[in-house]
Parts: C-alpha cells; sequence; structure tokens
C-alpha cells in the first residue's frame, strides 16, 4: 500500500509551475488585432466576415484555459501541501507510539 500512496512531490511543484507558467503566457495571448485586420482587408468576402466576428470567442476560449490550467496548478499545490501535512501528522503519530515502547 505504501508504493500506491508515494509521492515525487519535487516533481508535482515543478509541474504546477511550470502549468501556471504556461497558463499566464496563454493568458497574454491576443489575436483580435491580427483577425481584425483580415477583417477589414476582405470586406466584401466570406473570410473577412468570418474574421469580424471570431475575436471574442477565441480571447474567451483563451481565458477559459488559462484559467482552467490556473485551476490545475492550484489544485497540484494544494495536493502537495496536503500530502505533506497528512505525512508528518501520520509520522508524528507513529513516533508517539514508538516513544512509549520499553
Amino acid at each position: 500500500m505504501g508504493e500506491i500512496l508515494r509521492a515525487d512531490l519535487d516533481a508535482l511543484r515543478v509541474m504546477a509551475a511550470a502549468v501556471r507558467g504556461e497558463a499566464e503566457t496563454i493568458a497574454g495571448i491576443d489575436p483580435v488585432d491580427p483577425i481584425a485586420k483580415v477583417g477589414r482587408s476582405m470586406p466584401n468576402s466570406v473570410i473577412g466576415s468570418a474574421a469580424a466576428g471570431v475575436g471574442g470567442p477565441i480571447v474567451a476560449a483563451l481565458r477559459d484555459l488559462a484559467d482552467r490550467l490556473t485551476a490545475l496548478s492550484g489544485a497540484v499545490e494544494h495536493g502537495v501541501k496536503s500530502y505533506e501535512e497528512v505525512d508528518a501528522a501520520l509520522g508524528n503519530q507513529l513516533d508517539s507510539y514508538t516513544h512509549r515502547l520499553p
């Protein structure tokens, strides 16, 4: 059972930080202007019409993805902290049992 519960907390911390960094990068993406330029350059075409209305939904999707990645990172960080707290509590409890032995 102990092997199942074993976790590489440092690897989880590194992953959480990397995911948070990617979320920040994604949150900074703003394709509205380049897409709007396409729409303005082709005002009487189907592509131009599509480009005129797609910027907002794309930005919303990117922000949603960034939020989800940030939440994942936070959940991993919370899990690492919880794991450490439980491990310490169980270790302290075990120590209290062994100190009572003759």
